[in-house]
C-alpha cells in the first residue's frame, strides 16, 4: 500500500488538534461558551478519526485481516507469562 492513498498527515494532524482542544477543555482560563464549543469540537474530532482508522485503506495498511491472529498471540504470551509466576 503506498502512502498516497492513504494520508497519515491529516490522521495525526487531527490527533495533535484533538489533543489541544482537549487541553484547552481542561483550561480554567478559557469561558464556558467556548468550552462548550469544543467539547462538541471533541466528538466531531472523534468521529472523523475513528472513520479514518476504521477506512478500507487503513485497514488494509495495518493488515487488520490478521487481528485475530495477533489477539490469539497476545494470548498466549500473557498466558505463558501468568503461569511463570509462583
Amino acid at each position: 500500500m503506498s502512502k498516497s492513498s492513504l494520508d497519515f498527515t491529516e490522521i495525526t494532524d487531527l490527533i495533535n488538534i484533538r489533543q489541544y482542544v482537549v487541553n484547552s477543555v481542561g483550561n480554567p482560563t478559557i469561558d464556558r461558551a467556548t468550552v462548550s464549543y469544543l467539547n462538541g469540537v471533541l466528538l466531531l474530532l472523534d468521529k472523523k478519526i475513528v472513520g479514518m482508522l476504521q477506512s478500507d485503506s487503513f485497514k488494509d495498511y495495518i493488515n487488520y485481516g490478521d487481528v485475530k491472529k495477533a489477539i490469539m498471540d497476545v494470548a498466549r504470551i500473557t498466558n505463558i507469562k501468568s503461569g511463570l509466576k509462583s
